[in-house]
């Protein structure tokens, strides 16, 4: 057995072969020098220098006796010969395949930019991060208000840093519904973020080979001694060209047992998981989704490594609730479903002017999500019932004629 990705998805399925009897060689493969760690603290903890590195590496990695390759990228998938090619000329054979490659940090898309504009989204892109500031950096505009550009945020304000946060939508977080996104927004204010909401960014000033400011597309100017670009994550799958495996934006498209689909239909010796991954099982309306949370990459992990061993004849569906949270400016900010693919956002609970609200998310009468902001602990009910009414799982209930 061969895992590419040793990320949280990539461990989690090593685990789940060796706890399902696997005994054979089983190799986990990594383009980073690091021992696995946990991406959450990254942006929030380990930023803020609440968690060291030691902190956070993910428990029982290396207990499942496997063969660890690191610090090297697969670069060339051959199905038909099953063997997986690596940068450095080796070719691994395998039985069976788990993909779970994840994604890199989207970058900026303009011409190359100056030093001190960066991007996170492993352990060295914060080490990088935490030099700038270590450095004198106390100027820091944050391009991108998703999730990570929040959490970065809310970390580097914590730490005495003058942070802009920029966004070309109306508000930060926009997914989370109108309501709950204005909660954040205030406690942004709250902490002394700057927001530059509905503009973006035209490209970057430099002085002496630095970045010295950013150019707004309405004209506006900043002073920055370092940028953060958070506009999002690319699928490490560039490698997967000329594999046959059906790649949707960029994702794996896998079925809803999670075997990777190719022009020949599902591959019964390929499983997919984690953020690198679109699932059938997982889908609006519209068609399937990508997930990019946790919780999704630790259970697509544990099932896709089963399924793999188990055969698509016993293999289950993936039937796994969404969920999510982070914290930033003080709030815990939750979410169950698929919030934002609905057409209604309702307030059920709480009081915005207080910082704390549940909002949930229709699509027609049907629900499709919840989010909490400080009202964690009236989440669990809306899971329950996303899970009892099938908002949320197997293909066949959501697809009869597409």
């Amino acid at each position: 057995m061969v895992v590419v990705g040793a990320g949280l998805a990539g461990v989690r399925a090593g685990e789940s072969l060796r706890a399902q009897g696997f005994a054979g060689r089983l190799t986990l493969v990594s383009d980073e020098p690091e021992l696995p760690y946990d991406r959450p603290p990254l942006t929030k903890q380990l930023v803020s220098g609440t968690l060291a590195e030691a902190d956070i590496r993910l428990a029982g990695a290396e207990d499942f006796d496997a063969r660890w390759i690191r610090g090297t990228a697969a670069v060339g998938l051959d199905r038909e010969r099953r063997r997986v090619r690596l940068a450095d000329g080796t070719a691994l054979p395998y039985d069976g395949l788990v993909l779970a490659p994840g994604a890199k940090a989207r970058p900026w898309p303009g011409a190359p930019v100056p030093a001190g504009v960066l991007t996170v989204r492993g352990l060295a892109d914060v080490r990088a991060l935490r030099a700038e500031v270590a450095g004198g950096a106390r100027e820091v505009v944050v391009v991108g208000a998703g999730f990570v550009g929040v959490e970065l945020a809310s970390s580097l304000s914590g730490l005495g840093v003058r942070v802009t946060l920029v966004e070309p939508s109306a508000a930060p977080l926009g997914a989370l519904g109108g309501v709950a996104s204005e909660v954040v927004a205030a406690a942004a204010r709250g902490a002394g973020v700057v927001l530059r909401l509905g503009v973006g960014v035209g490209g970057f000033r430099a002085a002496g080979g630095r970045v010295s400011a950013v150019e707004l597309v309405d004209g506006g100017v900043l002073p920055a001694d370092c940028v953060v670009v958070a506009i999002g994550m690319v699928p490490a799958t560039r490698w997967l060209a000329g594999s046959g495996l059906a790649l949707s934006g960029g994702r794996i498209h896998c079925d809803e047992r999670l075997f990777a689909r190719g022009s020949g239909g599902p591959d019964p010796e390929v499983v997919v998981a984690g953020d690198a991954a679109v699932c059938d099982a997982v889908r609006t309306a519209d068609g399937p989704v990508p997930l990019e949370h946790w919780s999704n990459a630790a259970a697509q992990g544990e099932l896709a490594a089963r399924n793999l061993l188990a055969g698509p004849a016993a293999a289950e569906p993936y039937d796994h609730v969404p969920s999510f949270w982070t914290a930033a400016f003080g709030l815990r900010i939750k979410s169950v479903g698929l919030p934002g693919s609905g057409d209604r956002v309702v307030v059920e609970a709480g009081d915005p002017s207080e910082g704390a609200v549940l909002v949930a998310h229709y699509d027609g009468d049907r629900l499709v999500g919840a989010v909490s902001v400080n009202r964690g602990r009236s989440l669990p009910a809306y899971a329950r019932r996303l899970r009892a009414e099938r908002c949320i799982g197997p293909v066949e209930n959501k697809t009869a004629g597409m």
